[in-house]
């Protein structure tokens, strides 16, 4: 059985803005995997590069080059992606910009979500959780 991508890992971030991504997570990521800042949710989403396109890019495919919020959209994501992108020890150099959006510090939990990878301050995950009232979202969902 496949459960995509599951569980979760505490880990650092160093002084330099690198971080490992969890060895678990990264063989599944694949060669070539995509980091999005979601400015929404103040996290990394991380994706493999196919799950990527499916996901993102094939979303705007055919759309209104015309629509102003749909411009809005993409820019708010494109402007904040990079592929991912090693250094010899194993290391992603993460962008000012996507720490300071993320505030990221040095305690980092990165989560598994089927079919990407989340990376949170591990403080400001916590306040996300104690802030979420899982019952009132469970009562959304169809089922």
């Amino acid at each position: 059985m496949d459960l995509g991508f599951s569980n979760s890992h505490t880990h650092q971030m160093d002084d330099k803005g690198r971080i490992r991504i969890p060895p678990i997570f990264r063989r599944r990521l694949g060669e070539h995997p995509i980091i999005f800042c979601n400015v929404f949710e103040r996290c990394l989403w991380v994706y493999t590069d196919e799950e990527f396109k499916k996901q993102v890019i094939d979303r705007f495919q055919g759309g209104d080059i015309l629509d102003k919020k749909m411009n809005m959209i993409k820019r708010a994501i494109f402007s904040n992606t990079q592929e991912l992108v090693e250094d010899k020890q194993g290391r992603v150099s993460l962008s000012s910009s996507f720490i300071e959006t993320c505030g990221f510090e040095k305690d980092l939990i990165s989560i598994g979500v089927d079919d990407h990878v989340e990376i949170w301050s591990a403080e400001v995950y916590k306040e996300y959780i104690d802030n979420t009232d899982l019952n009132d979202i469970l009562s959304q969902v169809k089922p």
